[in-house]
């Protein structure tokens, strides 16, 4: 008497059983699918990473440029000096030129293992052997303390352009010519030229 109630508790139990494991088989193929294409996203932008590095290594080991970081900036007006994260062991050493993009800022003055400092343009102890264009006009850059430079010592007295461009000349073999530094500003309060 019980054998079809049995037969028909059993199909139950089956077709539930199958009914779950089916679930589940969609649920974890899903899954899966989903894990390969975060695997494929991730070995994509793994791939990318790894080539802009090559980039830029290729970069700066073309280049004669090394990248720094600022570590620490002496705002004495007296000092004008900045220390960066690059030392001896980066190959830095004193004399080299200091770059703010593609403008001229400082030079190494002191270097150790880790760490170096450089000398910024705007120091009152230094000067400049400059070249403005339009005209190639020589002249010497020297700091004021300030943000400005002022341009010292003009074999003739010119009418200077705003728009002109102060460049190093590579006069005394400071630094090569033909680096940018900035552009001429005229103060109005006093004749100096900056």
């Amino acid at each position: 008497v019980s054998i079809p109630e049995n037969l028909l508790k059993n199909t139950f139990i089956e077709v539930t059983d199958y009914s779950t494991f089916f679930k589940d088989y969609k649920k974890n193929k899903k899954e899966l699918s989903d894990l390969k294409s975060a695997n494929v996203s991730s070995e994509i932008i793994q791939f990318e990473n790894k080539e802009l590095k090559e980039l830029i290594n290729d970069y700066v080991s073309s280049s004669d440029k090394i990248l720094a970081k600022i570590i620490v900036d002496h705002q004495s007006p007296y000092l004008r000096s900045i220390i960066i994260n690059k030392g001896s062991k980066d190959n830095i050493k004193i004399g080299m030129g200091v770059l703010d993009n593609q403008y001229l800022v400082g030079k190494i003055v002191e270097v150790n293992y880790a760490s170096s400092r450089a000398l910024l343009i705007s120091d009152l102890n230094s000067k400049i052997p400059v070249n403005i264009e339009p005209g190639y006009i020589q002249s010497i850059l020297s700091g004021t303390g300030k943000d400005l430079g002022e341009l010292q010592y003009f074999r003739e007295k010119k009418i200077f352009d705003e728009n002109s461009v102060v460049y190093t000349s590579g006069s005394g073999n400071i630094f090569k010519a033909g680096i940018p530094i900035g552009k001429i500003y005229k103060d109005q309060t006093d004749d100096k030229i900056k």
